[in-house]
């Protein structure tokens, strides 16, 4: 199943928007760029019939208490262009686990791609795909939040757009420094993060009027006793000190003076290993005390820096230092960097999250995030974190590690309890983690972790998780003492993607899942169990495989039967994904393919119809005459869109990376078993009938 991405340069993006936003030569204030693309989709969008996935955002996942990412498959029943919007008929969701409440749903045009194959093939399809990709871009990489708020004494096209396409310029092709480029890039999601949680808050809350003014309540009381109202004011203050920094880092000047404002100045590199320890306020008897204790556990030949915080020693550590913290401190962070080359952070205490979860917390350090940033630490190689409780409830992932020798060694990891979107640690291939005497609980996925990872978990507890640890096969897992417990959905669930079939008395009992109360009944290479292990009090299983192609997403035409291309391995597609621009970071991508400039007009497919069977194969393909022109869409859509340049690194990293590789895997699988279907089936195929469409003319043939 492939949907349409568009990759354009720069020069062609500012082309594009330029002509859409042209307004007939007049100045467009900031108030009315919104009538302007409306205007713009109303001509050149087809109104309704067309087939996409819908991604739904973030907070759209967490007011419908549903896992993120979440991707559905429908048809557009219609496009409500005055809102930028459409209604959709939801047909099939990619997570078997999620239940939407309604099987039609009003959703933003940017987040719908087209599906490249229609069932009506005389769709403009092409050039719609091609219409929503510049309104995405604009709206994802171009617009800001905040204009909508801003006076509209001067034209947005002339102050802001050649600016702020030169800003996304930079931060794809790393003109500016890792730290820095980090920073821009966690507070722009930050930013359309918060603008989309406002708009469902104003949303509820207009509702909520709405209803009091009916039952004559009194607003100023209403709105007081509102919790909303005041998220909804925490929300603006933020986002208004988001708007500051970026009017900055907009301008080239002023971001090396922002740079060592923010940041400080650059980090001594030490010929030798650096050890920093936290101080905290105390006595000396205190002070005596800490330093004994942290004195017992480093190196005695390890050279010795104090620091007052955490921040405070990310700001001028290397990579590999040891850094110790004092027990009973929260530590706030804001910290965009990579943690790696062997380094680690130790708490100097000893109280264990396993047995007494209040005392630990009480006694060992917390690390907390400052904002509300996607990820609170992101490892790329060795590192050890130690006696160490991680708040990850400011967060939407807890941890991310995409390669190395990683340790937890008597850490906590905490969510946050009414969210359906946060994960705690994300893994992606070719890692070695080991969780000992750790306690992971109230995250909406515990562990996620892709192929080719290997995992210890040594007296270790899940608890209270959607699902406890979700892994995908050819990841090797070590349950050693270790206990899963009341999780809401699962407690383990693999997703198998590998040939093995299912005996056809578990499909009829339990579809494409195999559920496994007992682990000593599991026999898959990918789990080894030692010592006393627990699994209890999860809801749909303790232990589930879940096969990833399953006949829901056949019937649902999740893939394209005639896409014969071989998609790339797990481990390549983490790179590709690790290097993907800042520009099309948000791009949901079921094929490599890219729309030519050639296919940007309607067509006219002949098929080939099985009369036993009533199926369809396309066996020719004619090209309308009419050009593009034609629909209203300016001349720039048919420009070659080809960008040659290397793409930066997204610091950003967010859990869809991981779920698109899951995605492409279960296609890969669908599509071999209808390669198989479509081999059974070819000599009855060529005994039927056929029919020949030209136009509007049918000739059958016997």
């Amino acid at each position: 199943m492939d949907v349409y991405e568009f990759k354009k340069t720069y020069l062609t993006r500012l082309l594009e928007t330029s002509n859409v936003l042209n307004g007939g030569g007049a100045n467009i204030p900031a108030s009315a760029i919104r009538s302007e693309w409306t205007n713009f989709m109303e001509v050149a969008v087809e109104p309704t019939g067309w087939q996409a996935l819908w991604k739904a955002s973030r907070p759209v996942c967490e007011q419908l208490s549903v896992k993120f990412p979440l991707v559905v498959l429908g048809t557009v029943d219609q496009v409500l262009f005055d809102e930028l919007k459409a209604t959709f008929l939801i047909e099939a969701i990619l997570d078997d686990d999620v239940h939407l409440p309604e099987e039609k749903i009003t959703v933003d045009l940017e987040e719908l791609w087209p599906l490249r194959e229609q069932n009506n093939p005389a769709l403009n399809v092409n050039i719609t795909a091609d219409c929503i990709d510049k309104l995405r871009f604009f709206y994802q990489h171009l617009w800001m939040p905040w204009d909508t708020d801003t006076e509209d004494g001067h034209s947005w096209v002339a102050k802001h757009l050649e600016t702020r396409i030169r800003f996304s310029y930079d931060l794809k092709n790393k003109t500016m420094s890792r730290q820095l480029s980090s920073h821009a890039l966690a507070l722009l999601a930050e930013a359309r993060y918060i603008q989309r949680k406002r708009e469902l808050l104003e949303l509820e809350i207009s509702e909520n009027d709405q209803d009091d003014e009916e039952d004559d309540v009194d607003n100023e009381t209403s709105l007081l006793e509102d919790n909303r109202a005041g998220e909804l004011l925490q929300l603006n203050l933020r986002l208004n000190t988001i708007k500051n920094e970026i009017s900055i880092l907009e301008n080239p000047v002023m971001r090396s003076v922002f740079e060592k404002l923010r940041f400080g100045n650059e980090k001594g590199k030490e010929s030798t290993r650096m050890a920093y320890i936290v101080t905290r306020a105390g006595t000396i008897d205190e002070q005596l005390q800490y330093l004994a204790n942290a004195k017992a556990m480093m190196d005695q030949k390890m050279m010795v820096k104090m620091c007052d915080s955490l921040q405070h020693a990310l700001d001028h550590c290397s990579p590999d230092s040891v850094v110790y913290l004092p027990p009973g401190t929260r530590q706030d962070i804001k910290f965009l960097e990579y943690l790696n080359n062997d380094g680690s952070f130790r708490g100097v205490s000893e109280a264990l999250f396993a047995e007494d979860f209040e005392a630990a917390s009480k006694t060992n350090p917390t690390i907390a995030s400052k904002d509300d940033d996607s990820v609170l630490l992101t490892i790329d190689g060795d590192f050890t974190l130690e006696n160490i409780k991680l708040d990850c409830s400011n967060v939407r992932t807890g941890v991310v590690i995409k390669k190395g020798n990683v340790t937890f060694r008597n850490c906590c990891f905490t969510g946050d309890p009414s969210s359906s979107t946060k994960q705690g640690i994300v893994i992606f291939g070719n890692c070695s983690i080991t969780f000992d005497r750790c306690l992971i609980k109230e995250f909406s996925t515990g562990i996620y972790s892709n192929h080719d990872c290997t995992i210890s978990l040594i007296d270790t507890t899940i608890s209270h998780c959607m699902t406890g640890l979700e892994m995908l096969d050819q990841c090797r897992v070590l349950f050693c003492s270790t206990k899963v417990l009341n999780c809401t959905q699962y407690g383990v669930l693999l997703e198998d993607f590998n040939d093995a079939e299912v005996s056809k008395s578990e499909e009829q009992s339990s579809g494409s899942s195999q559920v496994y109360e007992d682990f000593n009944t599991i026999e898959r290479e990918e789990f080894t169990f030692e010592g006393d292990c627990e699994f209890r009090g999860n809801e749909k299983g303790n232990f589930v495989i879940r096969k990833g192609c399953t006949d829901r997403f056949n019937s649902s035409c999740f893939v394209d039967e005639d896409d014969r291309s071989v998609l790339e391995p797990a481990d390549a597609e983490v790179c590709q994904q690790e290097e993907t621009s800042a520009c099309n970071a948000t791009n949901v991508s079921f094929s490599a393919d890219f729309l030519e400039t050639t296919n940007l007009s309607s067509t006219k497919r002949v098929s080939a119809m099985n009369g036993a069977n009533n199926r369809r194969n396309h066996s020719a393909e004619s090209n309308d005459e009419r050009s593009a022109s034609d629909t209203g869409v300016s001349s720039s859509l048919t420009q070659t869109d080809d960008d040659d340049e290397s793409a930066g690194e997204d610091e950003t990293v967010d859990i869809q990376e991981v779920e698109q590789m899951k995605a492409k895997a279960l296609i890969t699988k669908v599509k071999e078993a209808n390669e198989s279907e479509l081999h059974t089936d070819e000599s009855t195929e060529e005994d039927s009938d056929q029919v020949i469409e030209i136009e509007d003319t049918i000739i059958e043939i016997d």
